[in-house]
């Protein structure tokens, strides 16, 4: 396994011209898997979930280029507890397979535990089987089926 650097985001506030680089930077990784994302959804979409439901973002580096990401929040209800859902999680398509969505996801169970969460969770879609296989060789399990239906505005 390669060795990345595994950080959150440098600064927590969205309106300094570096963190706004850095979540473009972000934009670029998390659009191998939010396809339908513009910058524009993007940037409105993580200054709303930021402040509103506290949604953070942790990057994995390899030589200083951002290589994966995971987006998580800290969420409590009657089923879970207090845990730590994971929104997001990605590696580009050239480091895929060398271990990083890994050490997101242990990097995942240390920040659930400093924050005192009864567990960790997160959705995949039914059809991802390479990410079932994923999330099961890293000792996650199936334990529920979701159901979605859209809304008009």
């Amino acid at each position: 396994m390669k060795e990345y650097e595994i950080a959150a985001l440098k600064n927590d506030t969205v309106n300094t011209l570096g963190f706004e680089n850095e979540l473009q930077l972000c934009f670029l990784v998390l659009q191998e898997l939010r396809t339908h994302l513009t910058i524009e959804n993007f940037l409105q979409l993580y200054t709303q979930a930021h402040e509103h439901e506290g949604y953070k973002i942790i990057t994995a580096k390899k030589n200083k280029k951002i290589v994966g990401l995971m987006g998580y929040r800290i969420l409590h209800d009657f089923v879970h507890g207090k845990h730590l859902y994971i929104d997001d999680l990605v590696s580009t398509q050239t480091e895929r397979s060398n271990g990083i969505g890994s050490a997101l996801l242990d990097y995942a169970e240390k920040l659930a535990a400093l924050n005192g969460c009864t567990g960790l969770r997160l959705c995949t879609g039914i059809d991802n089987e390479l990410g079932k296989k994923f999330y099961e060789k890293n000792n996650l399990r199936l334990r529920a089926v979701v159901y979605k239906k859209k809304l008009q505005p």
